[in-house]
């Protein structure tokens, strides 16, 4: 029997994992030509590895992916225990993840502080008072229990608002200590306390007993850490190795993909138009073709005139920007020890949100917006390649003419911009609910009102910001486009857990149902798989 032609746009994770499962045993992979198109030189997406020459020695510099927890990425857990998987991808425990946040000074005393001892105390470090270490615990203790209390859902906004009893110094804990985390986990430059809920947050900063002492803790480095030796991009370059080997693919790299059109009349073949520095524009047409790219992205390609009369009746109506309020977002690799703020110089810290070059004349005293944060790669790599090299993220594209605070062009290493969202699963969450109807028919399901256009979504916009949910998202489209089984089954905690993440994400977000006999079906059949 001929093989069907499937077209993966973006060399993601999310892209990435779904080829790799397709040529995975005892999958349909066998009745699949693959052809997989990727913008970049080598495979990684959102997880891009840049390796960069500094003090004579290269450094692996992820500019997305900075670090995992096992807890919370069940799946990327699951696949690094794999004999195959393990061997290319070395992985080390990262239980010091110290932050620091620096402010404009205020009446000329310096305003900062951090979740370590050395940046709790003396001139420097005026905001972290005793009042201040007690509204921390304080809210600490709220997020400990605010799933058993019910409070769930409830935002922080909400929750700040409707106190009985303030906080001893609430405004200044809102602005200082708990925005600066909340603008980190959503994509730099926005705290968003009317969108954050408590089961947002939970899971970052609850404290484990004999576990975590806190993912995201005010008063102590974070621990339950993990990162890639070799980077993040290691281990979409293992997967993609892996399917090579399995299941021979087409990759066109450094290539744009520049139109996306589905047949005039339904089912039919879907063209797809892309360029490379190989050669000439490339045309070709497939049973398939899976766009792995942020939603915006997405939109672009299917808004085409031959494309038209679909965009019309279809894709406009899921793909409206109005829906996916992503925001254009820049990362710097550079030397500039002059981005970390003047009074924050000691550079002991992981990671430095910096909101001393955002001065305002009004409480908070700064500009939300005009913040950015630093990594400082010597404190994670601990080699002398990694002292005095630099990654910077804003959460907008800055521009020095501006007035906008940037890294010296001569020391600029790698620039890069990208669109970006929050790292909460909550976030576009109505879209994401509906994208299904802009999927083509699924194998395992449908829905009334699909049409059979041959044309799927994946990536982290359709479930979370994260490599854990990108990855995910690809298993769900093998499943679901092509009738690929769960590849990570097996009869133990890991395995079981990571099933439950990819169970959530697959009748939550993506294909959602309210069917209690649909969900315990779907359940049913992955557990015999396992």
């Amino acid at each position: 029997m001929a093989a069907n032609t499937v077209c993966i746009i973006g060399g993601g994770v999310a892209g990435v994992g779904l080829w790799w499962t397709l040529s995975q045993a005892n999958q349909p992979g066998a009745e699949w030509d693959v052809t997989i198109i990727h913008d970049g030189a080598e495979f990684g997406g959102h997880a891009l590895t840049v390796p960069v020459t500094h003090n004579g020695e290269r450094t692996p510099v992820d500019t997305g992916v900075q670090f995992f927890v096992p807890m919370l990425y069940p799946n990327i857990d699951a696949l690094l225990a794999r004999p195959n998987i393990a061997e290319r991808v070395p992985v080390a425990k990262f239980d010091e993840l110290k932050v620091a946040c620096g402010f404009p000074r205020l009446n000329g005393a310096p305003q900062n502080w951090g979740n370590f001892a050395a940046y709790q105390s003396g001139a420097d470090f005026a905001l972290y008072t005793a009042a201040m270490y007690r509204d921390a615990q304080r809210f600490q203790g709220v997020i400990d229990v605010a799933l058993f209390e019910g409070m769930g859902a409830m935002t922080l906004a909400e929750y700040f608002a409707g106190l009985a009893v303030p906080y001893e110094n609430q405004t200044d804990f809102l602005n200082y200590f708990l925005f600066p985390y909340l603008s980190i986990i959503n994509g730099y430059g926005a705290a968003l306390s009317d969108q954050v809920t408590f089961e947002d947050l939970v899971p970052l900063f609850a404290n484990v007993p004999g576990k975590f002492p806190g993912l995201g803790s005010f008063t102590e480095p974070g621990s339950g850490y993990g990162r890639f030796l070799k980077g993040a991009s290691s281990l979409v370059e293992a997967l993609a190795a892996e399917a090579q080997q399995l299941k021979p693919a087409a990759a066109w790299m450094n290539s744009n993909v520049i139109s996306v059109a589905a047949a005039p009349n339904l089912p039919g073949p879907v063209t797809v138009s892309w360029s490379s520095g190989e050669g000439p524009l490339m045309t070709r047409q497939f049973d398939k073709v899976v766009i792995t790219t942020d939603i915006l992205s997405a939109a672009k390609l299917l808004n085409n005139s031959a494309n038209a009369a679909l965009w019309n009746s279809l894709y406009s109506k899921y793909l409206d920007a109005k829906q996916w309020p992503l925001l254009p977002g820049k990362c710097y690799i550079h030397t500039d020890v002059n981005m970390l703020s003047p009074d924050l110089r000691q550079q002991q810290e992981t990671l430095q949100f910096t909101a001393y070059y955002a001065p305002q004349s009004q409480p908070p005293y700064y500009t939300m917006f005009k913040t950015y944060t630093t990594y400082l790669q010597q404190n994670i790599h601990n080699t002398p390649g990694s002292q005095g090299l630099y990654l910077t993220m804003y959460g907008y594209i800055p521009d020095a003419k501006n007035g906008d605070v940037v890294p010296a062009p001569n020391t600029v290493l790698f620039e890069e911009e990208w669109q970006h969202g929050m790292w909460l699963p909550t976030f576009m969450l109505d879209a994401k609910r509906n994208l299904h109807m802009a999927q083509g028919k699924g194998v395992t399901r449908n829905y009334p009102g699909q049409l059979d256009t041959g044309i799927y979504f994946a990536g982290n916009n359709t479930t979370a910001d994260s490599l854990e949910h990108a990855f995910i998202s690809g298993e769900i489209i093998a499943n679901y486009a092509f009738g690929a089984h769960y590849p990570l089954a097996g009869f133990n905690l890991r395995s079981a857990l990571a099933f439950a993440m990819y169970e959530l994400f697959y009748l939550e977000f993506m294909f959602p149902s309210s069917s209690v006999s649909t969900r315990l079906a779907h359940l049913g059949q992955g557990l015999l798989r396992a």
